[in-house]
């Protein structure tokens, strides 16, 4: 039965009896008292209060039901564009723009975003170029001798960003992409609308991706590729190989014009249909009331009352809702930034990465806040926050039940919702459960290709990497 028809159904039992006149002080011995609700009746009952929509407006679609999954108007998903993109988004054989040619063909967008942590990046700070393992889940990739960050030659120069990496798991439901919002600019767009031309897109730097005119995931593949070193101009395998060729044309049978941009609009339709729709949440949502435990439906009940997580975590995606504004996107939760001191961080966290959004933007109202995370598959990795400041979901719910802010901001700059939730142990035991369980969508696998083109090692292929992986290209 459908949480709907659960719903319909209690109320539907409650009326009947007051209809026949009972009550639970009637002493008739016949009739039978009234049966309190289940958590699944519960549960139900507090998302309709608390969601608008209920819980029809909390289901991923099928990742092949192109029409229900938020999409770019300027980049319709078809299935020939997210064959592409699915290869080229795990393709090694792109990567020789680097500084270095000993690293040539060793790394890929999954290298940071790969299936084995829930399409994060498994370590503290994801690694590109100037990276070598892998171990199980990413945990085990490190920089190559010399490429330590702190050397001042060109040629040794890792390819690492001042944050953790995100996931790309159910990014449909997010119009800007990075963790300060700083890609996207779609039509009808309301996030980065009204910022000025200079802020949205200065030239010389990868926002000057966003005068394309594609929402975030589409300007953050295109700038991606360029910035993560990555060719896909003349003489790149995207023109040479046959297949590459065929995907293509399958793909843009108009012809293609613009190489970058039609390998970025193939990547976020890709990207697009990463949707962790068969977690045991989204199987009960669609009418398996046995795909939850009672343990992960009491934290569900907390998710969406006492804990009012849902008051950040909206959506399909448990992200934000499609169509969100820039304030209910963004938020100051006083997270920390990368710890540099760490050994395995390398760079700077500049003042304007620490300000997040007021960093791109520029607007003091902005300072501090990051953009809200989706919330599936988050067991699959150790690390969590942009600055991967927790190691683990549990020290996540433990902060926010706290509420103390990591970082020293006055109260004033943190967010209203950023109070004590009162929690007892045993309940984050159970939201810790929801969350780790309940949201966990164990098949990933259905979008990682069997193999490239090239037949190339994916997500990674320097030497350490293949003897990880047990693959041979």
């Amino acid at each position: 039965m459908k949480p709907q028809a659960l719903t319909k159904a209690f109320t539907l039992n409650a009326l009947l009896l007051a209809l026949l006149g009972c009550n639970s002080d009637s002493n008739n011995e016949d009739v039978n008292p009234v049966e309190p609700p289940t958590l699944s009746e519960q549960l139900v009952s507090q998302i309709e209060d608390s969601v608008e929509g209920g819980t029809e407006a909390l289901l991923l679609p099928d990742p092949t039901d192109y029409e229900s999954i938020p999409a770019d108007p300027n980049n319709p998903i078809t299935a020939e564009k997210v064959a592409l993109g699915m290869m080229l988004f795990h393709e090694t054989q792109v990567a020789t723009a680097g500084v270095n040619g000993s690293t040539t063909n060793t790394w890929s967008c999954a290298s940071c975003h790969h299936v084995a942590a829930g399409f994060k990046s498994g370590v503290v700070q994801g690694i590109g170029e100037g990276g070598s393992g892998f171990g199980v889940a990413g945990e085990a990739r490190v920089l190559m001798p010399n490429f330590d960050g702190q050397s001042t030659d060109p040629t040794m120069k890792p390819d690492v960003q001042p944050f953790a990496s995100p996931s790309i798991l159910n990014t449909a439901y997010q119009e800007v992409m990075l963790w300060n919002g700083q890609f996207g600019n779609a039509e009808g767009g309301k996030v980065n609308s009204g910022l000025a031309e200079n802020v949205l897109a200065p030239e010389g730097t990868p926002k000057f991706e966003n005068l394309r005119g594609f929402a975030g995931l589409e300007t953050q593949a295109v700038a991606g590729t360029k910035v993560h070193r990555m060719n896909t101009f003349d003489g790149s395998v995207l023109q040479n190989n046959a297949e590459y060729q065929m995907l293509f044309e399958a793909a843009f049978p108009e012809g293609s014009y613009d190489y970058l941009e039609e390998a970025g609009l193939a990547m976020a339709a890709y990207e697009r249909t990463v949707l962790a729709n068969e977690a045991p949440f989204q199987r009960w949502l669609a009418g398996d009331d046995a795909a939850m435990t009672d343990q992960e439906k009491r934290g569900a009940l907390l998710f969406f009352g006492k804990a009012n997580c849902v008051s950040c975590h909206a959506g399909p995606a448990l992200s934000s809702n499609v169509g969100a504004s820039s304030d209910e996107m963004f938020m100051a939760l006083g997270f920390a930034d990368l710890d540099t001191s760490d050994p395995h961080v390398t760079g700077i966290v500049t003042v304007n990465d620490s300000k997040g959004r007021g960093g791109f933007t520029g607007n003091p109202d902005d300072d501090f806040k990051f953009k809200v995370p989706q919330l599936y598959n988050l067991k699959d990795t150790n690390v969590f926050g942009h600055g991967g400041s927790f190691s683990s979901v549990r020290q996540v719910v433990m902060y926010k039940n706290a509420a103390v802010s990591q970082k020293r901001l006055s109260a004033d700059v943190l967010d209203t919702r950023f109070v004590p939730l009162g929690l007892t142990d045993e309940e984050v035991d159970d939201l810790v459960a929801f969350i780790e369980e309940g949201l966990y969508d164990a098949d990933l696998h259905r979008y990682v290709p069997t193999a490239t083109p090239t037949g190339a090692c994916f997500p990674v292929a320097d030497e350490q990497s293949k003897l990880d992986l047990n693959c041979a290209d």
